[in-house]
């Protein structure tokens, strides 16, 4: 017959015991859910640092190594890290920007492969970086680490690298899907930084280039008025002086032709003198305005005239070249003959020149090199001359480069774009001698 005693006594046993095991399931339940959230509670900090703080101080403007050095102590924090470190890259190498403990700045030489493999790599650990990065872990080649790259569209603007001791077998685990996020959203940032910088150094530069057209317009503006002045000036002096002579000359033969012809007959031959001499000032006045031999004949036939009234010996080399529009042509001439009047005034007694002009392209480029004294660019800067041949040059689309040192001679190097594909900045490549 059962013992029923013994039943009665193991029905209680046996419902404490499943009570106790419901109770240590669903606490055990309840610490791992709390353990859970507060892991997720904490990997949201370092994310909504970066997204809500981060992200608006960078447009406040506050300074960048500031934020990134948070970014690594918010990581710390979170993970419970022994070490966080931030790399940006830049001109083919990789630096720490900022390192939780503080780290000695490091520099790390990277490949364009290497560039281009990290660029495009996940989250992952030192294994990886063995291969493709041992630099990084050259120190550390078996401390538990995470390395999760910072591009945008295959670019690599640096990396995110966290260091575990203790738990470092579950680091990936905890960490890795947060470091993604983090390593996109401080990507953007940086990316938008970088943006910036280089519109604001575009802007500058338009504005610098705004500054120097307005400047170069003004001296055009003057220069023009000068010489108009100039011209007005040589006319009252020159010209004009002969015409009053004429004048007076021609109403006095008219006097003479009654009273004393033999002297109004030697006035006569004084008045064709002067006017021959009027002539001949005109001539000199209109050459120095515009050179009639430039318009009729062309720029080659121009710097030739010009090469031989020029005090040094000059060698001209212009074959093959046109015709072109006569702002071009006057612009290259008046460049030439402002190098030749330079070098013939500073370059020496025994100097020599040579002016090549060629086309290539669809520009029209000159060259005026002389073995004279030469000068220090950088000591000396942009004379009026120079700053003359700049400005008809740029009126054009042109360039201009000058080429100097002390005792080396001066080499003027020009270019003028001749047809619509040429760009105001292209200077063509050196003539083959």
């Amino acid at each position: 017959m059962p013992d029923f005693t013994d039943l009665r006594f193991g029905v209680p046993a046996l419902a404490a015991m499943l009570g106790a095991m419901v109770v240590i399931t669903v606490t055990a339940g309840l610490i791992s859910n709390e353990r859970r959230r507060r892991r997720e509670a904490a990997n949201l900090t370092a994310i909504d640092f970066v997204r809500s703080t981060f992200a608006s101080r960078l447009a406040r403007g506050d300074p960048m190594d500031e934020l990134l050095v948070q970014v690594v102590e918010a990581l710390l924090e979170t993970f419970k890290l022994d070490g966080a470190e931030l790399w940006l890259y830049a001109d083919g190498a990789l630096s720490t920007v900022a390192s939780s403990p503080h780290r000695p700045v490091a520099k790390l030489n990277v490949t364009p492969a290497e560039q281009s493999i990290a660029a495009n790599a996940r989250v992952s650990g030192s294994a990886w970086a063995k291969v493709w990065l041992p630099a990084l872990v050259k120190d550390r080649p078996e401390a538990p680490l995470r390395i999760a790259p910072i591009s945008v569209s295959g670019r690599l603007l640096g990396l995110i690298v966290i260091e575990r001791k203790g738990r470092g077998e579950a680091l990936a685990a905890d960490a890795d899907v947060t470091l993604e996020e983090l390593a996109r959203e401080v990507g953007a940032g940086l990316n938008k930084q970088q943006l910036d910088a280089a519109l604001h150094a575009s802007l500058d530069q338009l504005q610098q280039q705004a500054d120097e057209l307005q400047a170069s317009r003004a001296r055009i503006v003057a220069a023009a008025d000068a010489e108009r002045r100039r011209i007005e000036r040589d006319l009252h002096d020159g010209a004009q002086q002969y015409l009053v002579a004429i004048a007076v000359k021609a109403r006095l033969i008219q006097q003479l032709a009654r009273t004393d012809p033999a002297r109004g007959q030697a006035l006569t031959q004084d008045l064709v003198h002067d006017v021959e001499s009027a002539l001949d000032e005109l001539r000199t006045l209109a050459q120095g305005i515009y050179p009639p031999l430039l318009s009729s004949a062309g720029l080659a036939e121009a710097l030739a005239a010009a090469c031989r009234r020029t005090p040094i010996s000059v060698e001209l080399k212009a074959h093959g070249i046109g015709r072109y529009p006569p702002e071009l042509e006057a612009a290259v001439y008046y460049c030439c003959l402002e190098a030749l009047q330079n070098a013939s005034k500073h370059a020496g007694d025994v100097t020599s020149a040579t002016v090549r002009l060629w086309e290539e392209g669809d520009a029209l480029c000159f060259e005026v090199d002389d073995n004279g004294a030469g000068f220090d660019i950088e000591r000396k800067g942009s004379g009026a001359g120079l700053t003359n041949m700049s400005d008809r040059l740029g009126a054009v689309g042109g360039t201009l480069r000058i080429e100097s040192a002390p005792g080396q001679g001066t080499n003027v190097h020009g270019a003028v774009p001749t047809g619509a594909s040429t760009h105001p900045g292209h200077m063509p490549a050196e003539p083959q001698p």
